[in-house]
């Protein structure tokens, strides 16, 4: 019967996924599609050559790694701070509730928030900070993508918090602190010894996949993000969406390349290698 389930999981799941990039790659080489046209890798070519595909690839690393970090160090902050404060209902509360608002409210939050009329900038202009809204220092569509990195940091702050929290009860982080305190360790090596480390194991795998998602966001960038410098996702709706057929092979170009990468990393950073290279 588990068989049959995990059967049932994996013909659900990864089969639609494996069917749809085995035609990817079969549009993107002329062997599927309006454009049929034989074998031909004048599409790849095109892409591997393309220095916009290179740099919405690496812009959209950066800003992974740059929120799951900055997510991960103030959800550490958090938890071993306030700690005993989150097991209280109201602040578990505003803890929660950032995580039932979907990435497209969040968008049209941070649009509302950081744009140039937005409640930031009102409200730098009253109490003078600024000579008028006009002013305020461009967090939308700015080439640094800042504003996109503020609205995805702090909806995965909130989830981080959450699951440190229950990392930090679950493997008895305070019993561990005592434990140090009573062999004479000070106060750093409590934090930066035992319960930093302690609590960064447990939630590699959840950062390394959060990452994978962050890489691939579309909801925050079609809002927030410059139009000259795009992320992979973004960039590969523009070459979907235009009407110039010749372009949907290299849509579907970058749609594998993209699938490639986010599989070579979590090839890369899955847990099982990581502990035999340890062991090893």
């Amino acid at each position: 019967m588990r068989k049959l389930l995990l059967t049932c999981f994996f013909a659900l799941t990864l089969l639609p996924l494996v069917a749809g990039l085995c035609y990817a790659l079969a549009y993107s080489l002329g062997l599927a599609g309006a454009l049929q046209t034989g074998f031909t890798a004048q599409h790849w070519q095109a892409v591997l050559g393309s220095e916009a595909v290179w740099v919405s690839l690496a812009l959209s690393l950066l800003i992974a790694l740059v929120v799951v970090a900055v997510s991960t160090l103030l959800a550490l902050t958090t938890v071993l701070a306030f700690h005993r404060e989150l097991g209280a209902s109201r602040l578990r509360f505003g803890v929660y509730w950032p995580l039932a608002v979907p990435p497209i409210v969040a968008a049209f939050w941070g649009f509302q928030l950081l744009g140039n009329s937005g409640l930031l900038a009102r409200l730098a202009s009253s109490i003078g900070l600024i000579g008028g809204p006009e002013e305020f220092a461009p967090l939308i569509n700015d080439p640094w993508q800042i504003g996109i990195v503020i609205v995805l940091t702090m909806a995965t702050f909130p989830f981080f918090t959450v699951v440190l929290f229950q990392f930090y009860q679950s493997e008895q982080v305070p019993q561990l602190l005592q434990i140090a305190q009573s062999l004479g360790a000070s106060g750093r090596q409590r934090m930066w010894r035992v319960a930093v480390p302690v609590l960064l194991q447990k939630l590699r795998p959840l950062m390394v996949l959060y990452g994978v998602f962050l890489f691939g966001a579309y909801e925050v960038p079609l809002l927030l993000g410059n139009q000259s410098t795009r992320m992979i996702s973004m960039l590969i709706a523009q070459k979907f969406r235009r009407f110039d057929l010749f372009e949907l092979p290299q849509a579907y170009a970058i749609t594998v390349l993209y699938a490639a990468v986010v599989l070579a990393v979590l090839i890369g950073l899955r847990p099982g290698r990581q502990t035999s290279g340890r062991l090893s």
